[in-house]
């Protein structure tokens, strides 16, 4: 609400094609709902269960772009190789540590280092 309050804003909104309205709409009414359904799993299921099956929305994101929009939308190696990651990273962040220490057959300061926790949290 505050953006609208920008002349630039208004011109710009002003000089939108009538037929590309219903995709601006359709676009507000998906954000929405999807930011809903982010909150409900949130509240159901711990963030460690949640985070990954978010990042893999970056998948659907990439290819549907490139498959409805490739005159319009970058999908790069940067674009590919920031998604994998940005995958990757939310699955190791997701992996039980005592998993982790096991499967690298770390040292034992190292696993105890990555074991600690704060007093309360559990």
């Amino acid at each position: 609400m505050i953006a609208l309050l920008r002349p630039t804003v208004r011109r710009d909104i002003g000089q939108l094609k009538r037929e590309n309205v219903p995709w601006f709409l359709y676009a507000a009414v998906l954000v929405t709902a999807s930011q809903g359904f982010v909150y409900a799993s949130l509240a159901v299921a711990p963030l460690m269960v949640v985070t990954p099956i978010l990042q893999l929305s970056l998948v659907f994101r990439v290819l549907l772009s490139w498959l409805l929009n490739r005159e319009y939308e970058v999908l790069n190696v940067s674009v590919i190789v920031g998604s994998a990651a940005a995958i990757i990273g939310s699955i190791l962040v997701s992996m039980s540590t005592d998993f982790v220490v096991s499967a690298l057959g770390l040292p034992e300061p190292i696993s105890a280092a990555l074991r600690f926790r704060l007093a309360g949290s559990g």
